[in-house]
């Protein structure tokens, strides 16, 4: 209720949006102040429609359609829902608005404003200055830089600047001057309990999912590798005699070798061969029966390679290439249809805000690696929830001689870190190793 800073790091199924809600209430009865809500626009109707069924209700705007639609629209109610990137292009129209009023600032999903670099940031922080704020998020960080971000809204005096953090508690700096080791992370996470809690959905949930992390080794066709081993020596080849490989063309090659592996047919110029990464996928359909298997991938190249090769099994995709419209659709489908086995997926398209899955399934592989801790947790989180009856098998594809394989270590490590900062349920490694 009464602090103006606070941070809700309630997980997911933990119910951070009823409690953020009484939060916003308890505001509006004893100061007078209404609520604004900044989110992804992915949870603006869920936002809705929970808002809506409170009894005696309040009054809602979602602010949200086309620019002529907006217009019309009046920012005069208890709460008003916004997406992130239309709150930044209108931001001048909240600003004016909200001069005179009082109100309490809700921000959901708070990663998305942690990068302090980030327009983001900047203007939700500008927004926010001198104001009551509310950050809500179940994975706070990637990494310990992005616990900055947070405490500059959660517990502002706690660091003077970016660069008295990074004095604190960065160890090592790489050739790009990136963090890669910290120090003083009990101090870290002590800090990030100030203002904030942190509530787990094992906490509050004795029926919580029994979860099973394990990694599928697999080799690629010798072809495909050598294709691949081309390919990196190709574009290593590029580079000046002597140079150092720079930040820039490392991503493009990180993303070019990321893609071959399941994408062999584009880049061997035959879109008769098929990789390895899709007989696994079928072998998995095969032992489920008539089970369904959400698969999580990152480029948009390989969901459109799998909804092509697994359209026999009524394969539906949710990433930034489907409209709202077909999101829902499919994502119901995916859920009422028995003969649609497969939702193949980006993280950051379905990994965030989507509830129902785990009614269906219980069995998620990441065919491409997911490197980003935060991402990860989510993403599984929506399998392992309330609701979900059965334990749930997370398979991690892993091809042998690619970066793949690096790719997953990075993971491994990046939460090992993260787990000195902020409680989570269990580190990672150990639960799929045991170590």
């Amino acid at each position: 209720g009464p602090l103006d800073e606070q941070g809700h790091y309630l997980e997911m199924s933990c119910g951070k949006t009823a409690v953020s809600t009484v939060v916003a209430i308890f505001r509006k009865i004893y100061y007078e102040e209404r609520c604004l809500v900044i989110m992804p626009p992915i949870l603006l109707k869920q936002w809705e429609k929970w808002l809506k069924s409170i009894r005696p209700s309040v009054s809602v705007v979602k602010y949200a359609g086309a620019p002529a639609e907006r217009e019309l629209l009046s920012l005069d109610a208890d709460f008003v829902l916004v997406g992130i990137q239309i709150f930044k292009k209108e931001y001048q129209r909240f600003v004016e608005f909200f001069a005179d009023k009082a109100v309490v600032t809700i921000v959901d999903e708070a990663t998305m404003v942690s990068n302090i670099s980030s327009e983001n940031h900047e203007k939700v922080y500008d927004f926010t200055l001198g104001r009551p704020r509310v950050m809500l998020t179940g994975t706070p960080m990637n990494n310990p830089e992005d616990a900055y971000g947070l405490l500059k809204f959660v517990a502002p005096g706690l660091y003077r600047n970016k660069a008295q953090f990074l004095r604190i508690h960065s160890a090592e700096t790489d050739y790009f001057g990136k963090t890669v080791s910290w120090r003083k992370l009990d101090l870290l996470n002590d800090n990030m309990a100030v203002n904030s809690k942190r509530v787990l959905l094992a906490d509050v949930y004795e029926q919580m999912p029994q979860v099973i992390y394990t990694p599928l080794n697999y080799d690629l066709d010798p072809k495909h590798l050598r294709l691949y081993r081309k390919l990196a020596e190709e574009e290593l080849l590029k580079l000046p005699d002597g140079d150092k490989i720079d930040a820039t063309q490392a991503s493009k090659l990180m993303h070019a070798l990321g893609q071959i592996v399941v994408n062999w047919g584009h880049f061997a110029g035959n879109s008769s061969l098929e990789s390895e990464t899709i007989t696994l996928i079928k072998e998995i359909l095969a032992e489920l029966g008539e089970g369904k298997l959400l698969i999580f991938a990152h480029y948009r190249m390989t969901i459109t390679l799998l909804a092509e090769r697994l359209a026999e099994y009524g394969v539906v995709t949710v990433n930034s290439e489907v409209t709202p419209k077909q999101k829902d659709d499919n994502l119901e489908r995916f859920m009422s249809d028995p003969k649609c086995r497969v939702m193949v997926a980006q993280v950051k398209s379905a990994g965030y805000g989507l509830d129902g899955l785990q009614y269906v399934a219980n069995t998620v592989l990441y065919a491409e690696p997911c490197t980003s801790p935060r991402d990860f947790h989510q993403s599984v989180a929506r399998l392992v929830r309330v609701g979900q009856s059965k334990p749930v098998q997370v398979y991690m594809a892993v091809a042998a001689g690619t970066l793949q394989a690096r790719s997953f270590e990075s993971l491994l490590k990046k939460d090992e870190v993260v787990n000195q900062v902020i409680r989570n349920v269990g580190d990672l490694r150990e639960m799929i190793f045991g170590d």
